[in-house]
């Protein structure tokens, strides 16, 4: 009997320290992959010239605490140790516009990840003089006219603007629909543009009602991204806003 309880007493010993050393899942959570993500910057003046690569502020958005770094002569930059996510990327210097990359993929580990080569463009020094807008019920449309003048570009250089049209005198870029979503340009100083019915019709601007049109130079070279809030399209390196003018709707 004594035996028996002895060799009892062992087996309950050696079953709790084998239970000792064995650690369940919940016991020691996995580690987050970490990994370095990089990427370059290639920044334009606003005839489409190549800049300086080196003082690009790039931000992670979203991060804390915030994640900034900045890029080198070669317009390259890195995150190190970075979690494996999802990440939005914002490009910057005080010369340039904003630029952002989103919903940059990074799976971490030894295998850097690249983000990708980002163009950031200088705003337009173009301006827009004397806008006026004449309407005609009768032909369906309403003509836009104004100057363009800009210092720096050649002469008989191919000029780039952007109109947005609205429902309040406010319009922008920001709140406004781009006409018929395109890029104009024209190699001369004065430009005289056709707004059609049809077209302000489907921008929500019904005939016969007050609209309103703002103008804004753009860049030779333009880059564009879609912002994950709001939906829209915003495209970089948009100069100063005309005045804004107000005609009736054909």
């Amino acid at each position: 009997m004594q035996k028996f309880t002895s060799l009892l007493f062992s087996s309950i010993c050696a079953a709790s320290l084998l239970t000792g050393c064995t650690k369940s899942d919940d016991d020691e959570a996995t580690p987050s992959l970490t990994g370095n993500l990089y990427g370059f910057v290639n920044p334009l003046d606003e005839l489409g010239s190549p800049a300086a690569k080196s003082g690009v502020t790039v931000t992670l958005d979203g991060v804390t605490p915030a994640a900034t770094v900045t890029t080198d002569a070669n317009g390259r930059y890195e995150f190190a140790n970075l979690k494996a996510g999802t990440y939005n990327l914002t490009y910057s210097r005080p010369d340039l516009g904003t630029y952002r990359r989103v919903s940059v993929g990074h799976v971490g580990g030894n295998q850097p990840t690249f983000a990708f080569t980002s163009f950031l463009t200088q705003p337009s020094s173009t301006r827009i003089l004397n806008p006026t807008v004449s309407s005609n019920s009768l032909s369906g449309t309403a003509t836009l006219q104004f100057t363009l003048a800009n210092a720096v570009m050649p002469s008989g250089s191919f000029y780039r603007y952007h109109m947005y049209v609205g429902a309040t005198p406010n319009v922008t870029a920001e709140t406004g629909t781009l006409y018929a979503n395109t890029t104009y340009g024209t190699s001369s100083s004065y430009v005289s543009q056709a707004l059609t019915r049809a077209a302000l019709n489907a921008a929500g601007l019904p005939s016969g009602r007050a609209a309103y049109v703002v103008v804004y130079g753009l860049p030779n070279t333009a880059s564009s991204y879609t912002d994950p809030t709001t939906g829209r399209i915003v495209y970089t390196g948009l100069g100063a806003a005309s005045n804004t003018v107000a005609f009736i709707v054909p």
